[in-house]
């Protein structure tokens, strides 16, 4: 059988192999409440924040690997147990496969002619993860069924440090009215108490036993594969004042033959548990009253659906590459929405303590603009406010001011406000008023409008350029390890000059919206004097140099015994239109033969050499990893989009493919690559490392939003603008075309794209509703009022 099988129509993926070689994981979010499940149902429960919230525990690189879990134990007559999720009993099961799909998880398991179908999803309109299950055996049977999870004390980092002192800080009992097992986590904290919630566990079935202690309920020198108290066929009724806490209910189920049975657990947070117990509880028992109905567990799955649906509505393409079309349409998206939520900071490797970084959620909005522009412009306007007076911004929360300055955080902010406006038509949010960030970094500043902001971030570059005219590296730019060429201060990055023309690209288009000409002007003047310097002093003859070191010397060409040729500026010359179009194919070109790995294009090559080869190395990575030559995917995502700019549709349509998830994995094995078929990585080892083709850090990386972009806007060409939308596809000549359907302001555009002259790149004409528009570009007043719009886009 295969290891994993795609569902298109349903969305989802079935994974039918219990032993991956790592945890392929969904996540379940209702936007406050939020967890991640393995296809073997480990995994974990947060309210909030994944270091601040914690519901549940999850032992991050341990081996067995992928636990504790949302367990459910299945326990016959005969004493047998096993579980529908496969772990932790790992009790061998006639058949199971596991579907993970758009905020939810369903479990499929047979067992001595039982079958069970366990749905794990959050309720949208409550803090609860439900666990949906279904039995149904072939034969009467009677059952005693265990549902369990391991609790937390809330913060990670002092469950990890302190966590010996805080379990004596908490409280498990049995709430006999609403027939709950709830748990109470009270540090001696003096702020945040409201934010303590009172977390229960409770079922639509009548309770026989439970234990809020975990070592009681495993046992000495056991664990959740056999606890005692399953063995036993009861818990010990144990609530606890101090210990390892958690949540455990034991019912019984009898099973006429053919007759399902539904089996509900109900694993909720109540906010104000500590502050106003009492409140909560009341709370807590109105809602069990309506969960405990399955019409109101179906109508909250119902409502689940109904927003994913409409979700990945927004842009649904047909195309004849199948791989490429699944991710665009369905694991992308998904992948953006957990990627918004979560930027860089939970997922199985990941433990939740990374604070927010401002360049990364900045980025990660970029998919999400046209899926959700409130939530886009609400992480614009939390970013802008974190941004100092000056121009800068700061680089992630909690760092003291100066120390992490980066040349490139506050330039995507232009590229953010860009594409809201562009996706809305929302000119007001230029003029919207938002504080800068004081100097001290915890106050607020004077206030401004996100004009003035978009302003400042430019003077900040303007006003700090080094030697050859280029900005000034600082402590790096996107590539952090580049700081290593700018210990004194002094070291310029072409990638952030090339960047930054094209920040100033859409800073001109933002002045002649606004009618800001003494900008427009400064701009333009900005633009030609950057394009100028990059030429002068950025090009090596073949390809563009990466920085210059504090010396003056340049970084990136053949002279260099390490990193002859970088990725980043060879695509951002395309991006930022620097140098000539021969220079800009030329430097494609090199990074095709030097970089390109066939799963991904390495981010330089050859990679430095580190410890213990020498003694002042340039980073501690080793060749091949990270930011020394790994395919950092986020990276690649920009040699797509400048291959579709130069119209090369063939270097970009691979480039894609090459990163496909599916595509990767069946290219260098699952044994090897490791990761999920359907979640971009971070990034992917590279040559010459012997650990070639692993995919690292999945989910959470700032692949998904430019891979997204990457897709939409430059393979498939269809990019929202300030007044309009441009209609620019760059596909695979033998294509006879393609079709979207695309919200764009309030308006579903059914698309069609002809190229019936089997081109690459190039649009003659566009129909609009049966008007014909020389070129490729239409006006937004030709889409309004909510209506659908019907569009032709002949290429040629």
């Amino acid at each position: 059988m295969q290891d994993y099988i795609f569902n298109d129509d349903k969305k989802s993926i079935r994974i039918n192999r219990t032993d991956l070689p790592t945890p392929w994981i969904n996540y379940i979010s209702n936007g406050t409440l939020h967890g991640f499940v393995s296809q073997v149902g480990g995994g974990m429960l947060w309210l909030d924040n994944p270091a601040k919230g914690r519901i549940s525990r999850y032992r991050k690189n341990n081996l067995p690997i992928d636990s504790p879990g949302f367990y459910i134990y299945i326990r016959e007559s005969d004493g047998s147990v096993w579980s529908p999720t496969f772990r932790p009993t790992e009790t061998p099961l006639d058949c199971y496969y596991a579907e993970h799909m758009a905020g939810k998880s369903v479990f499929h398991a047979e067992k001595n002619g039982t079958k069970a179908l366990l749905t794990l999803f959050i309720a949208p309109d409550t803090d609860v993860c439900i666990w949906k299950m279904e039995l149904c055996s072939n034969e009467d049977k009677h059952f005693d069924v265990f549902a369990y999870m391991e609790l937390s004390q809330r913060h990670i980092g002092n469950e990890f440090s302190g966590g010996y002192y805080w379990r004596h800080m908490l409280n498990t009992w049995f709430d006999e009215k609403t027939q709950s097992v709830q748990y109470l986590f009270h540090p001696y904290i003096t702020d945040g108490l409201d934010k303590v919630p009172l977390v229960y566990l409770a079922s639509n079935r009548d309770v026989v036993s439970f234990s809020g202690d975990r070592d009681a309920f495993c046992g000495n020198y056991r664990t959740e594969k056999s606890p005692v108290a399953v063995e036993k066929g009861i818990c010990g009724n144990e609530e606890i004042q101090s210990g390892e806490p958690c949540a455990a209910l034991h019912i019984k189920v009898d099973c006429k033959k053919g007759v399902k049975e539904n089996v509900n657990f109900y694993l909720g947070a109540m906010r104000g548990g500590l502050i106003a117990i009492d409140e909560a509880r009341e709370k807590i028992a109105k809602e069990l009253m309506l969960l405990r109905t399955d019409e109101k567990v179906r109508e909250e799955e119902e409502k689940l659906d109904k927003k994913w649906n409409t979700f990945l509505s927004k842009f649904e393409c047909s195309i004849p590459d199948k791989n490429a079309e699944r991710q665009i349409n369905v694991w992308g998206p998904i992948a953006s929405m957990h990627t918004a939520r979560y930027s860089r900071s939970v997922n199985v490797e990941a433990p939740g303590t990374r604070n927010f970084g401002y360049r990364d959620s900045c980025q990660d909005m970029f998919a999400i603009t046209y899926r959700d522009s409130k939530m886009a412009e609400d992480m614009l306007i939390r970013l802008l406010a974190e941004q100092f007076e000056s121009g800068k911004a700061i680089h992630c929360e909690g760092t003291v001011p100066d120390a992490k300055t980066r040349c490139d955080d506050h330039l995507w902010l232009a590229f953010l406000v860009h594409s809201l406006v562009s996706e809305t038509g929302n000119k007001e949010l230029l003029y919207r008023e938002v504080p800068y960030l004081a100097e001290n970094a915890v106050s607020c500043g004077n206030t401004a409008t996100v004009w003035e902001h978009l302003k400042a971030a430019v003077n900040f570059t303007e006003n700090n350029l080094g030697a050859h005219g280029l900005p000034l590296t600082f402590k790096g730019d996107w590539n952090d390890i580049i700081f290593r060429f700018s210990q004194r201060g002094k070291g310029e990055s072409v990638f952030a000059a090339q960047q930054y023309c094209r920040v100033l690209e859409l800073m001109i288009e933002l002045a002649d919206f606004l009618k800001d000409t003494d900008a427009l002007e400064n701009y333009r003047n900005y633009l030609a004097k950057q394009r100028e310097n990059v030429s002068k002093h950025a090009w090596n003859g073949k390809w563009f140099y990466r920085c210059f070191d504090d010396d003056g010397n340049a970084i990136g060409s053949e002279a260099d015994e390490f990193a002859k040729i970088w990725l980043n500026p060879q695509s951002w010359a395309v991006i930022g239109n620097t140098g000539t179009k021969e220079m800009q194919r030329a430097a494609m070109d090199a990074a095709k033969e030097r970089l390109d790995t066939n799963i991904g294009m390495m981010l330089l090559a050859p990679g430095f050499k580190t410890w213990p080869e020498v003694k002042d190395p340039f980073h501690g990575y080793n060749p091949g990893t990270g930011e020394n030559g790994a395919v950092f995917c986020h990276a690649h995502t920009w040699t797509i989009v400048a291959e579709a700019m130069l119209g090369n549709a063939e270097n970009a349509w691979k480039y894609y493919n090459d990163l496909v998830p599916h595509n990767a994995l069946q290219h260098v094995g699952i044994e090897r690559y490791k990761s999920e078929p359907y979640s971009w990585c971070s990034n992917i080892v590279g040559f010459p490392n012997n650990k070639q083709g692993w995919g690292n850090v999945a989910h959470i990386s700032g692949t998904v939003a430019w891979m997204n972009v990457a897709a939409t806007q430059y393979l498939l060409g269809i990019r929202p603008a300030l007044c309009g939308i441009v209609f620019d596809p760059c596909i695979p000549s033998a294509w006879d075309g393609f079709k979207v359907k695309r919200e764009f302001r309030g308006c579903m555009l059914d698309i069609t794209v002809e190229n019936s002259s089997h081109v690459e790149k190039g649009v003659r004409y566009i129909i609009v509703d049966g008007e014909r528009i020389e070129g490729g570009y239409a006006d937004a007043t030709l889409f309004k009022d909510g209506k659908n719009v019907t569009v032709t886009v002949v290429m040629g």
